[in-house]
């Protein structure tokens, strides 16, 4: 409906302060989903039909987008030999090819390997450094939760939580964080942790991955006592890591918050 592909049964739908379908949408860049181009065409043939759509656009900036995706050297080859990630990178070339002011994104990472990921990432980055905002649509969120700062969650049909990531993660999700903690002496720092006074009655030892760690389940707030405890106790702590809260499981609490099994 954003981008004006389909039009509401009810309401309506505006974009930089303007309703769609209208012009503003020259202003918009779009990847939906999978992106199609015609497979008969090479890349930058596809990106010079999209120029041609748009107007006004250079060879130059058909060859300065090939390179911000890293697909120069496969500009020349036929679509319908480039793989899924391939067709993903075509498709953001595609859809900042005029220099919009909105990039509109559906699962721009959809096929990607991690390498890829990470460089659409940073790519996405660039772009918003250069004040273009970002919506992006995704079902996964451990990599939103790494792009985003802002964070609109919607559930049946209802915004359920508009606002910063941070914000919806401190409060919605309760702060339990999993500690992960290295020692000089390993087997000193789970006796200490077995020991209630040092443990506390808020922290719970959970299974190690690790011979050579002890993990924990501790509220945010008490982290800092228990460092403390176990430094007093003679423990020579030489890592302490983290795996805190994520933007999945603050969504996860929304869904059970609005009575949906999660």
């Amino acid at each position: 409906m954003l981008a004006g592909l389909i039009r509401p049964t009810s309401g309506r739908a505006s974009i930089l302060d303007q309703p769609v379908p209208g012009p503003n949408l020259r202003r918009v860049g779009t990847m939906i989903e999978e992106p199609s181009f015609y497979p008969y065409l090479t890349g930058r043939a596809n990106l010079r039909y999209a120029a041609l759509l748009h107007g006004g656009v250079s060879e130059a900036r058909i060859d300065e987008v090939l390179h911000f995706v890293r697909m120069e050297n496969a500009a020349n080859k036929k679509v319908r030999a480039y793989s899924q990630g391939m067709r993903q990178r075509l498709g953001l070339a595609r859809a900042v090819l005029h220099e919009p002011d909105l990039l509109l994104l559906d699962e721009p990472t959809n096929g990607l390997d991690p390498v890829g990921i990470a460089e659409i990432r940073e790519n996405l980055r660039t772009i918003a450094r250069q004040g273009v905002t970002i919506l992006v649509s995704s079902h996964i969120l451990a990599e939103i939760e790494k792009l985003v700062t802002r964070v609109v969650a919607i559930e049946r049909g209802r915004v359920r939580y508009d606002g910063s990531l941070r914000n919806l993660v401190d409060r919605v999700v309760e702060r339990i964080v999993t500690l992960r903690l290295e020692a000089m002496d390993v087997e000193k720092l789970r006796s200490a942790l077995s020991d209630e006074a040092i443990r506390g009655d808020a922290v719970t030892l959970a299974e190690a991955q690790d011979p050579h760690e002890a993990r924990v389940r501790v509220p945010h707030a008490e982290i800092p006592g228990l460092l403390r405890r176990l430094v007093t106790a003679g423990v020579d702590l030489t890592e302490v890591r983290s795996e805190g809260d994520d933007l999945e499981g603050a969504y996860l609490r929304l869904l059970r918050e609005d009575g949906r099994p999660a």
